[in-house]
């Protein structure tokens, strides 16, 4: 079985028995990777929406506004 993929890959695709492991390894690892900083993203967002929000009520309490 693993003889006849590796002569299929080799005479019919032209390419190495474990590059398309690889290759499927690789565009995992970038989807990955692209959701993971698309999240961040958004946490980062709403980490500073959050932040100005307190800072507000802050110099409004220093203020003395209620």
């Amino acid at each position: 079985m693993w003889m006849n993929l590796y002569n299929f890959t080799h005479s019919s695709l032209g390419m190495h028995f474990w590059d398309l492991p690889a290759l499927l390894a690789g565009v995992i690892i970038l989807v990955e990777l692209i959701v993971h900083s698309r999240n961040q993203k958004k946490r980062e967002e709403e980490f500073d929406e959050e932040r100005t929000e307190r800072l507000e009520t802050m110099q409004k309490g220093v203020a003395g506004t209620p």
